[in-house]
């Protein structure tokens, strides 16, 4: 992933358009090691975990339009949990990153997220 965070910076510091970006990183002051050219950069230590994840997901979001809460991000989880277990029966394959287990993984959470929070619901009668 050092290589796609490297693309995100460089567009971020030298593309024309506005372009945010994030570090989420499982262990403090690892960074430093493995990527020497992001120090300054405040990581989102997630401890590893999936609810550590959702946990630094609701610092990022902070100054979105859209702010989900922790119950929130964690029943979508659920959902996403759930419908992986689908997918994975519907389509018997070695990985759910594959092309079209994947795309129904990521509708499934769209689903999930339309549903679950407030903001996105008004954005969608409009």
């Amino acid at each position: 992933m050092a290589f796609e965070l490297g693309l995100a910076v460089l567009w971020a510091k030298k593309g024309g358009r506005r372009h945010e970006w994030f570090v989420f990183e499982s262990m403090r002051r690892r960074i430093n090691k493995s990527l020497s050219d992001l120090d300054g950069t405040d990581p989102y230590i997630h401890d590893g975990g999936p609810f550590g994840v959702l946990r630094e997901l609701t610092n990022v979001l902070v100054r979105s339009r859209h702010r989900p809460t922790i119950q929130d991000l964690k029943a979508i989880y659920g959902d996403v949990r759930k419908a992986a277990i689908r997918i994975r029966d519907d389509y018997p394959r070695k990985s759910l990153y594959e092309a079209r287990p994947f795309k129904d993984l990521v509708l499934g959470a769209q689903i999930s997220a339309g549903k679950r929070i407030k903001s996105l619901r008004r954005q969608r009668r409009r």
